[in-house]
């Protein structure tokens, strides 16, 4: 019951054993405790005026709920034990209380439940285990790790009178890591009234920052205060220390930093004496604790946990309620009817609060709603595309908006007047962003696009990384190969969005459910690399052999990128790269690549040389005074420092045979026409290939034939493995933020865009598809580009990342490496040719060599999915049938699981798909938004979109817009061109009330409509696509033409679970 828990768990409090010496409860103690630890603490029922998320799936039935766990179930239990042979009397009924008490509370942990299988009352513990000869396991393993953001994104409740009141984040400066926990806080700022922008509703708005010096010592002297008085240890005087205590009532001031800072905000807010009477503050600072509290728990969903449950309440009824070796013969029936009483109670509350952990499981796992789907189109492209294209990019360079974005992006001052025209002369290749714009002027350019899947250069997603992977699995199942990801390190250095909340478990939950959902999206040759410091190294390799097994390993690369100068015993001055094959059976054998900047410099340094120079001589020696001048950067490559008329080369020793006999035929010297000496095993080399070396030129020859021959190697002939041991300074992910930003600290510790530069060639080709779902600054991006732009490749990324730093730093990252390759101090580098001009060579200039396209996309939230859920209203409960027992429990998720509710992708409402909504939190605001449906069946259904259009349809089809998508299926280890073109239709079609003459003439419109409208904007018939997907139904096809409803498809897809998390899997993960 993870989402809804606030308070200490029961089972702090120590849980009630039966038969524990000096146990002296009465019945009605025993009672009490029990529904207080399901009503308060699992359920909590008591939080009544809670108005969002899994509370209103809780509060909307919450009255006969309550009745009946405070009358009518111990009624049930008193009248069973009343029917047992002889006398039960309260001493019976208190220990069936207990007996309930203790097994319910032993799994739940502040409010989190936690698989721990117990084996006895001392608290043993075993685990699922395989038989094999060892077995990783940690406490949270096969739930889902959902982070502390996720949880209270629109925390609202109602006060007496009916008014709401919200709570919200409106600045949040966080300290650049954004890791949670890193000395920051939730500090309430601003009460404000109800107005035009929230009617009706009161608002209290949080910042989340560091404490200020004079805060910090206020708040820890308050902890000293406190510790002398003996209500803390007087030895606890660290001003940063949020260490929970029982107690977080308004009254005290406070058992963390984060309490006393939210108290005494609303004691100096009081004091003013300008509070509004319409608000209890007693009760708004209740909840500004339990929010704030709240916005840094992480809490865990358990996918499994009515069976897990079920079987210890079997293993718990029989070793620890009843034993029945020791009983009586006498005492035999009794006391089967005890079991049989706690037995069904048990399990039927175990029903109920299975029913509810799996609603949030499936609303966790379910794949996402695309809120949001913009698009960054490089304007230099866009106005190649012709007239409508160089018409739109002037009407971007008229539009304030994105010039502001130009300006921000290019590192305009704040003062700065220049015009977007002005912008676009000095950097044309400048991206626009379609968000920025109104509907009509993104389809505008949508349209002007002639082929979307070949411009598209990769794809941005803001969101939570395991739903997005969900979410993309159906688009691009096995097309990646590669992935990188650099996750966060469970330190407090590097946590980045994550709370280390439950230690490692929790990091290990989060890590385990993320690389099994990626492995779906890999390609059988596909590989992973994943960057890790030592700390976590043993359990990421212990993850990532559970996710692909140890024969997936293909090694580890030890990283050395700083200097340890406050070493305590071992300076540790490496991390770690970790390297794992989803088939390591489909690699090729040998791993190398032909790209390397310092091969590719000399090379360019010799192209000019040669330019410059007609004899050899000159050429050798310039060349030669090259290699010195820049001997400690070319490294191992300086070697290459010789030059014939083909290029620079370098001698080889290399020509004797490794550790057999290989071939003894004479090579005789040029000059003394001699038999030259051989190598001790002979040749490497067969005759034929060293008559080849020799009739090329590739021999070296000694002075005479004393010297063994040598290979001539050339530089363009390099290839580099991969090696384990990697030299490159951590400090050059710093230096390319400061670059492109003017600043190192907009984000803590980005990996270097040369570090992915150097991985990537290994494991993937040219036009690869490249993943990062921990994407952080944007790196893996940046990276890419360079790629591209070094060797004309065409690999595409796609990038998660669900931070706020989405839009202040990755996006623009990749919007500002897509406009200029160079930058320096936040500006375009003086120097940077723009222009590609119209020579033979423009195609290698590196604008061309930029996909134009980058998709973005931003996905529904998990706590949007609760808040999402419709539920009857009152009226309409009113007038259902009163429910009994158990059933009224279950009701609760009946109302929530109905196939009509829009967060299931409600099928009657995609009638009018263009208008399908959902409330949901958006840029702090509680909002109904419409939803991108279109881009929504895009990604489930795994349609790769060719052309996009929205059209008016005449009013004889039925009116309004119509989105078409020239679309190829994608089918997973098949390339897209090989699949034959389709389409997919969304229109309003709502005719379900129309006369059946009506309806068949609108069909006959709509047909024809259809008809023109293809041929008009693709030059297509309708019988030139495969299939003609469509919402809803009557849709009129001719002969020989195709068609299918996606309503079933689609929501099917969207509401499909998890097969790691399935019942089925984890039988498989505990046999």
């Amino acid at each position: 019951m993870p989402a809804v828990h606030l308070r200490q768990a029961a089972g702090r409090r120590g849980p009630a054993v039966p038969g524990r010496p000096g146990r002296t409860d009465t019945m009605t103690q025993a009672r009490d405790r029990f529904l207080t630890l399901l009503q308060r603490d699992i359920l909590e029922l008591d939080a009544a005026d809670l108005d969002f998320g899994i509370y209103r799936v809780l509060n909307h039935r919450r009255a006969t709920v309550q009745r009946f766990l405070g009358d009518d179930l111990p009624a049930q239990i008193d009248a069973e034990l009343a029917a047992l042979p002889g006398q039960a009397g309260e001493d019976e009924q208190a220990r069936i209380y207990n007996a309930l008490y203790t097994f319910f509370a032993r799994y739940y942990d502040s409010g989190d439940f936690l698989p721990r299988q117990r084996r006895g009352r001392t608290g043993r513990y075993s685990v699922p285990y395989d038989g094999s000869d060892t077995h990783f396991h940690w406490a949270t393993k096969g739930s889902h790790y959902v982070k502390s953001g996720e949880r209270f994104a629109g925390y609202a409740y109602r006060q007496a009178d009916g008014t709401r009141v919200r709570l919200v984040v409106v600045q949040a400066n966080v300290e650049r890591d954004n890791a949670k926990g890193a000395q920051r806080h939730y500090l309430p700022e601003a009460l404000a009234h109800p107005g035009a922008a929230h009617p009706g509703e009161w608002r209290l708005a949080f910042v989340h920052r560091p404490l200020t010096d004079d805060e910090a010592q206020a708040f820890g002297a308050a902890r000293r205060r406190r510790g002398s008085a003996g209500t803390a240890d007087p030895t606890d005087a660290d001003p940063t220390d949020d260490t929970p205590d029982a107690d977080d009532s308004p009254a005290t001031e406070g058992a963390s930093v984060q309490d006393r800072a939210v108290n005494a905000w609303f004691a100096s807010a009081r004091a003013a004496g300008t509070w509004p009477a319409a608000v209890d503050a007693e009760a708004l600072q209740r909840h500004a604790l339990r929010y704030a509290k709240g916005q840094s728990t992480d809490f865990f969903v358990h996918p499994q946990l009515g069976p897990f449950l079920t079987d210890e309440l079997d293993h718990f009824l029989q070793t620890e309620f009843v034993q029945l070796w020791d009983l009586p013969d006498a005492a035999l029936a009794p006391d089967r009817g005890k079991f049989r009483i706690a037995r069904s109670i048990s399990r039927a509350i175990i029903a109920v609060l299975a029913a509810l952990e799996d609603l949030q499981a499936a609303l966790f796992e379910k794949r996402k709603f695309v809120m949001l789907a913009h698009y960054l189109v490089q304007c230099s492209w866009l106005q190649a595309q012709g007239d409508a294209g160089a018409a739109l990019v002037a009407q971007a360079a008229a539009h304030a908006p994105q010039v502001a974005r130009w300006r921000q992006w290019l590192g305009e001052p704040a003062a700065s007047t220049a015009t977007g025209a002005d912008l676009l002369a000095r950097c044309p290749h400048l991206p626009l962003d379609t968000a920025l714009f109104d509907d009509a002027f993104g389809w505008a350019v949508l349209t002007a696009v002639p082929d979307l899947q070949a411009a598209l250069g990769g794809v941005l997603v803001h969101g939570d990384n395991y739903a997005a992977l969900r979410t993309l699995e159906p688009q691009w199942k096995q097309a990646v190969k590669c992935i990188y990801i650099d996750p966060p390190y469970n330190t407090e250095k590097d946590g980045f969005l994550y709370k280390d909340g439950y230690l490692r478990s929790s990091w290990q939950s989060l890590l385990d459910a993320r690389l099994r959902a990626s492995r779906a999206l890999m390609d059988s040759d596909a590989s992973l690399f994943s960057s890790i410091d030592e700390h976590q190294r043993s359990e990421l390799t212990q993850l990532l052999d559970i996710c692909f097994g140890t024969a997936g390993r293909i090694g580890n690369i030890v990283w050395k990128g700083s200097t340890d100068n406050n070493p305590t015993r071992i300076a540790i001055e490496h991390e770690y790269v970790l390297c794992y094959a989803k088939s390591i059976d489909e690699l090729a054998a040998v791993w190398s690549k032909d790209t390397d900047q310092t091969k590719q410099r000399m090379l360019e340094a010799f192209a000019a040389i040669a330019q410059e120079t007609t004899k050899l001589k000159e050429r050798q020696a310039r060349f030669l005074a090259f290699a010195e001048e820049k001997r400690e950067e070319l490294g191992d490559l300086y070697r290459y420092r010789h030059v014939d008329k083909v290029g620079p080369y370098a001698a080889r020793r290399n020509m004797d045979n490794p550790g057999k006999p290989g071939y003894f035929e004479d090579v005789l010297h040029p000059k003394t026409g001699k038999p030259c000496a051989k190598p001790f095993w002979g040749w490497r080399f067969p005759p034929a290939t060293m008559q080849r070396f020799l009739t090329e030129g590739r021999l070296i020859f000694g002075e005479n034939e004393s010297k063994i021959p040598e290979l001539k190697v050339y530089l363009s002939e390099v290839r580099f493995p991969l090696r384990s041991v990697l030299q490159l300074d951590a400090r050059k992910g710093s230096n390319d933020l400061d670059r492109l930003f003017g600043s190192r600290d907009v984000f803590k510790n980005p990996k270097p865009a040369a570090l992915i530069e150097n991985l990537v060639p290994y494991a993937s080709k040219s036009d690869g598809l490249i993943l990062d779902y921990f994407a952080g600054s944007g790196t893996t991006a940046h990276a890419v580009l360079n790629l591209n732009r070094d060797d004309g490749g065409s690999r595409r990324f796609i990038l998660v990342e669900q931070g706020e730093y989405f839009d202040t730093v990755t996006l623009p990252r990749v919007a500002k490496v897509m406009a200029c390759p160079d930058w320096k101090d936040g500006r375009p580098k003086d120097g940077v040719q723009h222009d590609a001009g119209a020579t033979d060579d423009a195609g290698a200039h590196w604008s061309r060599r930029t996909l134009p396209v980058v998709q973005v996309l931003r996905i529904e939230r998990y706590e949007g999915s609760l808040d999402a859920l419709a539920l009857p209203d009152v009226a309409a409960l009113a007038g259902q049938t009163e429910l009994a027992g158990f059933d009224a429990l279950l009701r609760y998720v009946a109302d929530a699981q109905d196939l009509a509710n829009p967060v299931r992708l409600s099928t009657a409402a995609l009638a009018r798909p263009l208008d399908y909504r959902l409330p949901t939190v958006w840029e702090g605001q509680a909002v109904e938004r419409p939803v991108d449906l279109l881009h929504t069946a895009l990604l489930l259904l795994g349609l790769r979109p060719v052309r996009l259009r929205r059209l008016p349809r005449a009013a004889a089809a039925g009116g309004g817009w119509a989105l078409l998508a020239e679309v190829r299926p994608h089918r997973a280890g098949q390339p897209d061109a090989v699949q034959a073109l389709e389409l997919l239709l969304l229109r309003e079609h709502d005719v379900d009330t129309l006369p059946p003459a009506a309806q068949a003439a609108q069909a006959q419109a709509e047909y024809a409509w259809l008809c023109s409208a293809l041929q008009t904007e693709f030059g297509r018939t309708l019988a030139g696509y495969a299939c003609v997907h469509h919402n809803r139904d009557l849709l009129l096809l001719g002969e020989g033409e195709r068609g299918a409803s996606i309503d079933a498809a689609l929501a099917g897809a969207m509401w499909s679970r998890d097969p790691a998390f399935a019942p089925a899997a984890a039988a498989v993960q505990a046999a």
